[in-house]
């Protein structure tokens, strides 16, 4: 069931999801309400799970990760069956590969979408045929180097 969220809420997101240290009174301020209200609303958000985590963005370039890539992944699922494995499964010991982000289930020709971060091609071919290549159920991969970050 859908959670009531207004307006005010909405607006308080979006503050934080621009910067997540945006201070209580700052987004009263340009709200127009009480800190108190803010502070309220934000510890409801994260209570109904709205807000599931505070979290860090990295400036991976600065970090010496600067190639960023999206992976489809296309798995065999005759192959799941038989050694009794789920695309969960897959998407799990993915996503503890050094360097992923995120691992989605998708629809469409891809059963995963992975997301990563590393230093170069080389890496991220290193990664690709040691790691990600070798999970097993993994039957083919489609990489997709982001050239331009919004």
């Amino acid at each position: 069931m859908p959670l009531k969220i207004d307006e005010t809420d909405l607006e308080i997101l979006e503050i934080l999801e621009r910067n997540a240290k945006t201070r209580i009174h700052a987004i009263a301020a340009k709200l127009g309400i009480p800190s108190s209200t803010v502070h309220h609303r934000i510890k409801k958000l994260e209570k109904e799970g709205v807000i599931k985590k505070w979290t860090i963005l990295k400036e991976h370039a600065l970090l010496g990760m600067a190639l960023k890539a999206h992976i489809l992944i296309f798995v065999e699922v005759s192959e799941l069956k038989k050694i009794k494995k789920t695309q969960n499964d897959v998407a799990q010991e993915l996503r503890r590969i050094s360097g992923v982000e995120n691992v989605d289930i998708v629809t469409g020709d891809a059963d995963l979408l992975l997301t990563m971060h590393c230093r170069d091609v080389n890496e991220l071919n290193r990664i690709l045929l040691e790691r990600i290549q070798s999970v097993e159920g993994v039957a083919k991969t489609k990489t997709m180097i982001v050239i331009s970050d919004y």
